[in-house]
């Protein structure tokens, strides 16, 4: 009797066709695990450098976001007093990157959809949901080449506005979004602390810069 050894072909693709599977399955799970643990990190990193250029810029020529004026254009000019010239005095390799940003974006610009924004707070609140100026309603901006700045920080993360805000103080923030990898794709905004896309929407105002919906709170300060 022929004593066999090895395996035969048919057995061979068998497990191969069964390993196929397992990795497709799993694979796209995993890189995305993977970014979604990149992009919280760089959110974290991206929120400690705001707050650092404010306060820095605190100390040095006694001005917050309270005292900011809003700047004329999105091109690369800054006003004197402004968002953009706190991020190009004390962030160190910072540059505007407005045209390239919403080129890889679209022309449809960027919507970011905010929470529990405060009816004191900038923008036009629904006057239906405001029954006072304790309570809140629902903030949604669109931020394009003609209405808002984005800078990029040298690790590739961007910080976008609105070239109007102005006086931003807590009882009446300003907004922006964090978008942690750039122009690079998804350009979409975080769906939960489960569901981590690249986007977060901030708010500032006065020496702080802090998460402006539930999902970005819950990836800031959830375990």
């Amino acid at each position: 009797m022929t004593k066999r050894f090895g395996f035969t072909l048919a057995e061979v693709l068998i497990t191969l066709g069964i390993i196929g599977v397992v990795a497709a399955m799993t694979i796209p799970t995993l890189i995305s695990n993977t970014n979604g643990a990149q992009f919280k990190t760089a959110y974290k990193k991206a929120l400690s450098t705001l707050n650092q250029a404010v306060v820095m810029n605190v100390a040095l020529a006694d001005s917050d976001f309270a005292s900011i004026a809003g700047d004329e254009t999105a091109d690369t000019d800054y006003s004197d007093n402004s968002v953009s010239k706190i991020l190009q005095d004390r962030v160190s390799g910072t540059s505007s990157v407005t045209d390239a940003y919403f080129t890889a974006v679209g022309d449809t610009g960027l919507a970011i959809s905010d929470d529990a924004a405060p009816c004191t707070g900038s923008g036009t609140p629904d006057a239906s949901s405001c029954t006072d100026s304790s309570s809140t309603y629902s903030l949604s901006k669109t931020y394009t080449s003609t209405d808002a700045k984005v800078f990029s920080f040298a690790d590739g993360t961007s910080f976008g506005y609105l070239i109007a805000d102005k006086n931003c103080t807590k009882t009446a923030p300003c907004y922006g979004f964090i978008d942690v990898n750039g122009k690079t794709g998804p350009n979409k905004q975080i769906e939960s602390a489960d569901a981590v896309q690249d986007v977060f929407p901030v708010l500032y105002y006065d020496q702080t810069v802090e998460p402006a919906t539930a999902a970005a709170r819950e990836v800031l300060f959830g375990k």
